[in-house]
């Protein structure tokens, strides 16, 4: 099989077009922290054999034939080799399938302000140089001559075969960040279709649940779903700025629970074991069960969804196929409003009659900060106060940020103060009960910011869990346990919820609802894919 060396020659644009796009990422691994030297030196490996694949294929093109192939190449790898360099730039970390179904479950919302936030001067010129770069490679590429496919039948049939083993073997394709790409996308449609076929068999099933609440009563349970809210910036949880006032007020009517930790750093992982049965061990459960919302549905409550964290279409993000599950859904993103603006659909849904589940999502201290409150709530400024000195580190961006955090935080605060007073005005036995999806790390003991999946630490994971209860309540579910410094994790939320409605069914296990007598501490809290201890034993270090 011999080429002749003026053919390769004069494709010498199109490797390096080649090669381009797939030691892009490659280059730069020594950033990656949570890669290993064997796995690095194997990535360069693979991007090696499969640059030769693709570059052996280039040969049979030429003229225009060339630069479509080679145009194809570059548009496909464009993005996902931009958005892996730039998480690879701010975080430390290379990104990964879980990350990539992250940005597949983000709406524009969020996306637009990621951009904002994080794409710096340095991932934007890096981002103008590879497209410039591979513009100039295809422009150049002048290919005159090509190799028949009848005389070399198998170096046609190499590269494809070697594409394939790339793409169906995970190892394989992980190292490649434009074939990983496509394929985690093609992976979470297929989640989510099987996730609408199981719903739609569910629903045609009779589901045997109860709840025993006197029908003298009207019964009232809110959920406040908080976001990217981290209990190492609360007052009331012993931070240094009294971010939490009106919680602080109301100390003593609330049961402020301090060692409760998310089971994941991203919203979707979150939401899929939340709001369902799915856990660590059984993440199947998230298709195969029904959904704290079908539940309450099957047990006669009114159920509710009020949403100032925008909801995607139904084959959208993980916990919008359940908000949609609801009897009432109110999508008050669409006006792009700081979260009091969840208020008056409350106030409409409390006014109506029948025992009723009201989940209410907020996009509480979501990134970028500053957008999360009205400017009345610009309360601190390093700069005046002079609180934000330690650690070392942190330049006046990082306090600024840090400003802005808190600030989101105390307007939390008020939105919660708030809710809280619409559910006391009506009589009713109510309860409400207030969490974060996850929490946030702004620079507290690194040079971080952000919920990263890879290499967490403890304020990704340690979150509020604070539940609220009128007195009707109190005497109408007396069999309520109260132990705040119980260890819990959010992943098993969905029996907790139960306990508070006084359901009854099938798969009910009261031992993994902290609000009962049977309850048992779990043996490991995972986070993503780490203990919770092991990360504790980060800061420790």
């Amino acid at each position: 099989m011999k080429i002749p060396v003026a053919l390769l020659k004069e494709r010498k644009w199109a490797f390096g077009l080649i090669f381009t796009v797939l030691f892009f990422n490659p280059l730069f691994y020594g950033w990656a922290g949570d890669v290993s030297l064997k796995d690095k030196c194997l990535s360069w490996l693979i991007c090696l054999v499969t640059g030769l694949a693709l570059s052996g294929f280039d040969l049979f093109f030429k003229k225009r034939g060339e630069k479509i192939y080679l145009s194809l190449l570059f548009l496909l790898a464009l993005a996902p080799n931009i958005i892996v360099w730039s998480y690879l730039y701010l975080s430390d970390l290379y990104m990964k399938r879980d990350m990539f179904w992250v940005i597949f479950n983000s709406n524009v919302v969020e996306s637009t302000e990621y951009v904002q936030q994080f794409i710096t001067w340095p991932v934007f010129s890096i981002g103008i140089l590879y497209l410039g770069l591979g513009i100039f490679f295809i422009l150049k590429a002048r290919a005159v001559q090509s190799v028949s496919r009848r005389k070399h039948p198998l170096l046609f049939l190499l590269p494809p075969v070697i594409v394939l083993m790339d793409i169906s073997l995970q190892y394989l394709s992980q190292a490649i960040p434009m074939l990983e790409f496509y394929k985690s996308y093609l992976l979470f449609r297929r989640e989510y279709g099987l996730f609408e076929k199981e719903k739609a068999l569910r629903m045609q099933l009779t589901m045997d649940i109860h709840s025993h609440w006197p029908d003298s009563t009207r019964h009232v349970l809110v959920v406040i779903l908080g976001e990217s809210t981290t209990v190492c910036h609360m007052g009331l949880y012993g931070y240094f700025r009294e971010t939490t006032p009106f919680m602080e007020r109301r100390r003593g009517e609330l049961d402020i629970y301090t060692d409760v930790v998310t089971s994941d750093t991203h919203t979707y992982g979150v939401m899929q074991k939340a709001l369902t049965f799915a856990s660590h061990k059984h993440p199947e459960y998230y298709k195969q069960k029904a959904s704290v919302v079908e539940l309450f549905n099957a047990a006669g409550f009114k159920t509710s969804w009020i949403a100032n964290n925008p909801i995607l279409d139904k084959w959208g993000a993980s916990y919008g196929v359940v908000a949609q599950q609801a009897g009432t859904l109110y999508d008050v993103s669409l006006a792009k409003k700081p979260d009091e603006i969840v208020l008056p659909s409350l106030r409409k849904i409390l006014n109506e009659d029948g025992n009723k589940l009201i989940f209410i999502h907020l996009l509480g201290s979501h990134h970028a900060y500053r957008s999360r409150y009205p400017e009345t709530y610009d309360y601190y400024d390093h700069k005046r106060d002079n609180e934000l000195e330690e650690p070392g580190f942190r330049d006046t961006h990082m306090k600024q940020t840090i400003d802005e955090y808190d600030n989101s935080i105390r307007y939390g605060d008020f939105v919660y103060e708030q809710i809280l007073r619409e559910v006391e005005k009506i009589d009713a036995s109510s309860c409400v009960l207030f969490f974060s999806d996850h929490g946030e790390e702004v620079y507290d003991t690194r040079n971080a910011s952000g919920h990263h999946m890879s290499n967490v630490y403890p304020c990704q994971c340690r979150i509020p869990f604070i539940l609220w209860r009128s007195e009707k309540y109190r005497e109408e579910n007396s069999e309520i346990v109260v132990d705040t410094a119980r260890p819990y994790s959010i992943e098993d939320v969905i029996y907790s919820i139960s306990t508070l409605g006084k359901l009854d069914y099938v798969d009910n296990d009261r031992t993994l609802s902290i609000f009962t007598k049977e309850y048992v501490a779990p043996a490991k809290r995972m986070v993503g894919k780490e203990d919770f201890e092991d990360i504790l034993k980060k800061t420790r270090k």
